[in-house]
């Protein structure tokens, strides 16, 4: 067991920390809740658990065979004792960059939850101190590593599409918000940092992942909610020029939705590539492309990770973490979602450049002001 990472889980309560949980506990298989099996993993064990709810953490900890994990109401404390060599933050988003920052300063590598941040004084004060540490972080922009959104990027670096002319991701999900204790902070923007944090920051990770280039000029109109008591805008829709001149519209809304809505289409020279999740599983994949003499039309065999559930057991969890883990065991950067990262540093321009063109009525903003 020594020779394992040893993991600690800060806002142990939540069910995205519990199967953040399993992905750092089990192997790739998995762990089934409702079987509770799982073959645990080599690499790293769960060594502590954080939570102010005592009772529901212990309960956590039963539910997942998580018997090396010791337990914590303090997180100071955690950090302090000897259980854990990396931290998972999963705590509401206001609370983010404080724990990060404690996390940092004790030397655990890092593995935060989305969102980076929910001001932008709190983003430069993370920024600033991933610079000046050697650990390994990540910060959790799941969908990237989907085999669907790999599979679309490397046929973009392979030219299938011709040279890029236009994308469109949209992030509609009417995510859980109720007056309970444990919800109710998703309705204030104090708390959740907005409609971006909340969700639609994904759909802008994947338009940054496949555009691939440096962010130049956003323009973001939000409009409030429809159906449910938050305090900001829960609509968002926003239009990104890319230094290569592709344009990007990214749309979405976490008030209401159907279902859970992460369909996408990428537009090129020579081909394109549409993604419904609403369609069935063999047309749910349709592209084209002229250099790979490809007509227009399904691929039902494309993808094996289908980004059309908002459960988060069905999440790639297992996947993300263990990548963190490897990293992490290394000692070494991650250079895809480290929180100094390319894909991370330009998806948090767009982020942060949407939001204040959103507060100025949609002006245009450069994204550059907000890249470092």
């Amino acid at each position: 067991m020594n020779d394992k990472l040893r993991v600690g889980i800060a806002g142990a309560s939540g069910w995205m920390a519990g199967a953040l949980s399993v992905g750092v506990e089990y192997d790739e298989q998995g762990f089934d809740p409702k079987t509770k099996k799982g073959t645990k993993s080599r690499f790293s064990v769960v060594g502590a658990l954080c939570d102010l709810n005592e009772n529901v953490m212990h309960t956590r900890k039963q539910e997942l065979g998580l018997e090396n994990a010791r337990c914590f109401t303090s997180y100071d404390e955690m950090l302090a004792s000897d259980a854990v060599d990396a931290v998972v933050v999963a705590v509401p988003n206001h609370l983010h960059v404080a724990f990060a920052l404690k996390a940092l300063k004790a030397g655990k590598h890092l593995f935060l939850e989305k969102p980076f941040a929910t001001t932008w004084e709190d983003s430069q004060r993370l920024i600033n101190a991933t610079a000046q540490t050697a650990v390994t972080t990540k910060l959790d922009y799941i969908l990237v590593l989907y085999d669907e959104q790999q599979k679309l990027r490397q046929l973009i670096d392979r030219g299938a599409f011709g040279k890029l002319a236009s994308t469109h991701f949209t992030y509609r999900h009417p995510i859980q918000a109720s007056q309970s204790a444990d919800q109710i902070w998703k309705l204030s923007r104090q708390k959740s940092g907005g409609a971006v944090p909340m969700g639609i920051c994904h759909a802008i990770s994947l338009t940054v992942y496949q555009v691939n280039e440096i962010p130049q000029t956003v323009i973001c109109k939000s409009c409030p909610p429809k159906i449910r008591a938050f305090d900001y805008d829960t609509q968002m829709d926003i239009l990104v020029v890319f230094e290569n001149h592709v344009v990007a519209l990214v749309q979405g809304n976490i008030d209401f939705a159907e279902k859970y809505d992460a369909r996408h289409t990428i537009i090129g020279t020579e081909g394109q590539f549409d993604y419904n999740p609403y369609n069935p599983l063999e047309s749910r994949v349709v592209w084209s492309s002229k250099s790979l003499g490809r007509a227009y039309g399904p691929d039902p065999d494309f993808a094996q990770h289908h980004l059309d559930s908002g459960d988060v057991w069905k999440h790639q969890c297992v996947r993300t973490v263990q990548d963190f883990v490897r990293h992490a065991l290394k000692k070494e950067k991650d250079p895809l979602l480290g929180l100094e990262s390319p894909l991370v540093r330009r998806t948090e321009a767009v982020i942060w450049a949407a939001e204040q063109s959103a507060r100025e009525g949609s002006r245009p903003v450069a994204a550059a002001a907000f890249l470092g």
